[in-house]
């Protein structure tokens, strides 16, 4: 029974070589237009829920290095309900949103690539295994900036191609008691995968357990006029995008962000009407549609930064996880950068190992990172900072204290200078937060 089952196996991986490679490699040409659709269950503490999902990549030319340049949409609509009672899906609309990836044929990601916080090119695009050694073994994918990411198990050969199961690995797993287990079928004869099984677990919040699917549903070919033409306006709805996101960017000053608002509105609209491919033209829509409320958003932010930065920050005593009282007084003389946080917030936990890196690089120096932690159980607040491995002290707080420097999002980091004065706040995750919180440290030291 035991040679039975290898002499299939081999059979298999055979069959798998020669409708593809003898590793799983994307074989992605210029023009190909890959649109997959999902659906997932969950089901949590007197709750059910419900989830589709579409995504739609579009093969647009290829680099210089190997890799290929994919544009990339993608859309999810998620209704939930009491038990008892079905969710609503089509009641509530499909939001897409667009990003640009760099795609090597063992699924790394070129440095290019551009996602933001909603596009997901691993749903989609796992990573491969490097060589023949990790096709064995096994290989481990980070998540940038981070210290989770996706392990990955030795591809199983199946009918056409491969089976790859993984699992995300990592503290914040263990933050928030979950699992999440993705079995990927690769079709070896065209190069991509074809249908991808989820199931996950959450023990902390919301306690529950669901699956999903997304599936492969067409793959077709544009021609090369139509193929030039969406590649022309994506470059132009991207380059809009990155006007009117970096019109906010970097100004603070209520007046002149009202007025950088206005503009960027206006550039949109005029791209917007010049705009030819629907695809594109629909995104702009949206995007014109719901600027004004996005603006309002960063003016009232902005708003509330000029209360504060400039002003002596508000004076605060807490205890800290180390079991000794803490005052704002007592760090005179020094820079004092104060992290809002709580475990419930996703973004904290995944800018911590930048707050850790940022604590190592002022070591020794007039400078003093805090964790202002706002859990109501001090359990939460020891079980973060040891899973992550906190190299900065951790204060217990009220709720209200964050209202007083102007927190409205979460994580929001404040710098402090030596004399006591607010002199800089860093608003939710990024991917450089670690050296834009530099330069803010910096300008505030003694020179």
């Amino acid at each position: 029974m035991i040679g039975a089952t290898m002499i299939l196996a081999g059979a298999l991986a055979a069959g798998a070589a020669e409708a593809g490679e003898e590793l799983p490699r994307y074989r992605l040409e210029p023009g190909m237009v890959l649109t997959y659709k999902g659906s997932g269950q969950s089901r949590y503490t007197r709750m059910t829920s419900a989830e589709e999902s579409e995504t739609t990549a579009w093969v647009v030319g290829r680099n210089p290095d190997g890799s290929v340049r994919i544009v990339m949409r993608q859309g999810s609509r998620y209704a939930s309900a009491r038990d008892g009672e079905a969710p609503e899906l089509d009641k509530e609309p499909m939001d897409h949103d667009f990003g640009r990836v760099d795609l090597f044929p063992d699924g790394r990601l070129g440095p290019a690539t551009e996602t933001g916080y909603r596009i997901r090119p691993r749903t989609i695009f796992p990573r491969l295994p490097e060589d023949g050694d990790q096709a064995k073994a096994g290989w481990f994918d980070a998540d940038e900036g981070s210290l989770d990411g996706t392990r990955y198990e030795a591809p199983q050969a199946e009918p056409g191609g491969w089976m790859i199961r993984a699992a995300s690995e990592g503290p914040e797993n263990r933050v928030y008691e979950s699992t999440g287990r993705l079995t990927y079928h690769f079709d070896a004869g065209r190069g991509l995968i074809k249908r991808v099984e989820s199931e996950h677990t959450q023990g902390y919040g919301f306690q529950g357990k669901g699956t999903g699917v997304v599936e492969l549903v067409s793959l077709e070919t544009l021609d090369e006029g139509k193929l030039a033409a969406f590649r022309q306006a994506a470059d132009a709805y991207f380059d809009a995008e990155k006007s009117a996101n970096d019109a906010a960017r970097g100004e603070h000053d209520p007046a002149k962000l009202e007025a950088a608002l206005a503009s960027a509105k206006a550039e949109l609209a005029k791209v917007r009407d010049a705009m030819s491919e629907p695809t594109f033209r629909e995104a702009l829509d949206r995007r014109v549609e719901r600027f004004d409320s996005l603006a309002e958003y960063s003016l009232d932010e902005a708003r509330r930064r000029a209360e504060v930065v400039g002003k002596p920050a508000a004076g605060w005593k807490a205890p800290g996880l180390d079991g000794k009282e803490h005052d704002l007084g007592d760090y005179r003389g020094k820079v004092v950068v104060l992290d809002f946080w709580y475990r419930g917030c996703g973004w904290c936990v995944k800018a911590m190992p930048q707050m850790n890196e940022v604590a190592e690089h002022f070591a020794g120096k007039p400078v003093a990172v805090l964790g202002m932690n706002t859990d109501g159980d001090e359990a939460d607040a020891k079980l973060v900072a040891d899973v992550m491995g906190l190299k900065y002290g951790t204060i217990r707080i009220d709720r209200e204290l964050p209202e007083k420097y102007g927190v409205r999002g979460f994580p929001t980091v404040v710098v402090i200078d030596p004399e006591g004065v607010v002199r800089d706040l860093h608003v939710g995750y990024s991917k450089d937060l670690r050296e834009s919180l530099a330069k803010s440290i910096e300008a505030c030291l003694p020179k």
